[in-house]
């Protein structure tokens, strides 16, 4: 599989190139267009999960749905773009290890990537109840989308990060997470901020620079860049 990101950062567009046999899975509504030699399928995974790997959604009480697009010759083209103006970021899951990642940010996998329900003792991760977190392992790429630009930063130890919690696209398994409310009611009303997450450890958390939840409308126009893998680039934009 050879892959381009191109449009971003605002109006991202993923585009796919596989060879036979080769597939990739995406959230339901993510298909831009495909090749007449792709295949789709679409499938409800349950407890038996993307190769024995995604669990029911318990949080939600509702499974994981998954279209899967398969080439039937090389050279076969998916193009997958997120629901919302925004970037798409490529995540090498077997270089990165598991991943947590926020349940809107997923929008296309290998299907070596497993995915599982991560469970919050705190309750609800994120102040949007349509949000959960989703664990990602296994091998392969991930590509994750947010509301405007992507930026990723490194935790360690010596240098933990404080960041709003619906600012939050993903962090790498293995990070302590914690939660607090900001200040007291001046605060929140006058400072706009409301609860903020805590990330101790060694690992990288990726953030998003709008807020989903307050989000209307996305700034600028992008500057055009790309995110080419493999040497190759399956063009096809205008």
């Amino acid at each position: 599989m050879q892959f381009e990101i191109a449009k971003r950062p605002s109006y991202a567009v993923l585009e796919v190139e596989l060879a036979v046999g080769e597939a990739i899975g995406a959230t339901p509504g993510a298909l831009l267009a495909r090749s007449r030699h792709v295949d789709m399928e679409a499938s409800v995974r349950g407890d038996d999960g993307i190769g024995g790997m995604i669990k029911r959604a318990v949080s939600d009480e509702r499974s994981f749905v998954e279209n899967s697009f398969t080439a039937r010759r090389d050279g076969a083209t998916v193009t997958l773009v997120p629901d919302h103006p925004g970037d798409i970021t490529a995540v090498d899951v077997t270089e990165a290890g598991p991943l947590c990642v926020q349940s809107g940010a997923s929008l296309a996998w290998e299907p070596t990537v497993g995915f599982s329900t991560e469970v919050d003792a705190a309750g609800n991760f994120f102040s949007s109840g349509a949000l959960t977190v989703l664990g990602l392992s296994g091998q392969g790429w991930a590509f994750l989308s947010s509301f405007g630009s992507i930026c990723e930063r490194q935790v360690t130890r010596e240098d933990p990060l404080i960041a709003d919690e619906d600012h939050v696209v993903a962090w790498t398994d293995g990070l302590e997470v914690s939660r607090e409310r900001v200040g007291g009611i001046k605060t929140n009303v006058l400072g706009g901020e409301g609860t903020v997450t805590t990330f101790s450890g060694d690992g990288q958390v990726w953030l998003q620079t709008h807020n989903p939840v307050l989000f209307g409308s996305t700034g600028g126009d992008g500057d055009g860049s790309a995110d080419t893998r493999g040497g190759v680039d399956p063009g096809g934009f205008p």
